[in-house]
């Protein structure tokens, strides 16, 4: 996925002290296999950690980064139902690309 970081890095600690950063990625794009084509407008966030995050923290906002990772869904359980959360990506890779979103 590729995007524009809308914020500074909010970093933080993980409870084993991994060090764990968020960025909010906006993408932007057009759908082409639909008639007419549609633009495709999201904001996710992206969750780096350890050394990942290192590399990430000091990234300014409006840099434009391509990601790869997998999808996570937080969920959590109340009364014995299931409850859905936001979808977030856990980055594997995070490349900075040039140029200004």
């Amino acid at each position: 996925m590729e995007g524009v970081l809308l914020e500074p890095a909010a970093v933080r600690h993980t409870p084993s002290g991994r060090p764990l950063v968020a960025l909010e990625l906006e993408h932007r794009s057009t759908v082409s296999d639909t008639q007419p084509p549609e633009r495709c407008e999201l904001r996710i966030t992206v969750l780096a950690v350890g050394p990942l995050a290192g590399q990430c923290q000091d990234l300014p906002p409006g840099a434009r980064l391509r990601v790869v990772g997998r999808l996570n869904q937080r969920r959590w359980i109340r009364a014995g139902e299931t409850r859905w959360g936001r979808t977030e990506l856990i980055a594997q890779e995070i490349a900075s690309l040039p140029g200004v979103g």
